[in-house]
């Protein structure tokens, strides 16, 4: 697997990969970038490649044999203004918030790989501790399939050395990486 960040280069590739899953070419990863009421379908898209165009996106795209297959989305924390779990409050945290794996694809460990790539990628750019908000095994049949995968799985996390550090939410899972 190699990575891109997401950039106007990279953007039809983006694009490609969105419009396979019918949940992500909805919110097109927008909605902890925005205020809730976000725009969503193509009004997300649109707002989504004009925070590109700024270079107000963090992310990157996963490919394998030259083709697109997964999506990881990692920012500043202070940049997600919709993020619905809190910020640690410690400086420079920076938060994965999405992770996509393209069907026909999952089950190869890329998500694993993406979050190591995504780490590396945001201490590359300062960030002192990295967060995520997967949901614990117990809460993931109160989602669709796909809904439970967006923020990984908690033993992802836990098997790259994330620790649990509190809940988030009545769903999430707090875990960090120092």
């Amino acid at each position: 697997m190699k990575t891109q960040t997401l950039s106007e280069a990279t953007w039809n590739d983006y694009v490609s990969l969105m419009k396979t899953d019918s949940q992500c070419s909805e919110c097109w990863c927008l909605n902890h970038r925005e205020q809730a009421g976000c725009p969503t379908g193509e009004a997300a898209k649109d707002r989504m490649r004009q925070l590109t165009e700024q270079g107000k996106v963090g992310g990157l795209l996963a490919y394998k044999d030259e083709e697109c297959v997964g999506w990881i989305a990692i920012d500043p924390m202070s940049e997600l203004i919709g993020h619905d779990c809190r910020a640690s409050g410690k400086a420079d945290e920076w938060s994965i918030h999405c992770i996509f794996i393209k069907d026909g694809f999952r089950g190869q460990g890329l998500s694993a790989d993406l979050v190591r790539a995504a780490v590396s990628f945001a201490n590359s750019n300062g960030a002192k501790i990295i967060s995520a908000f997967p949901i614990p095994s117990e809460h993931r049949n109160r989602f669709p399939a796909n809904e439970a995968e967006f923020s990984g799985r908690f033993s992802t996390y836990s098997n790259l050395g994330f620790k649990p550090v509190g809940t988030a939410s009545q769903f999430y899972q707090r875990v960090e990486l120092e």
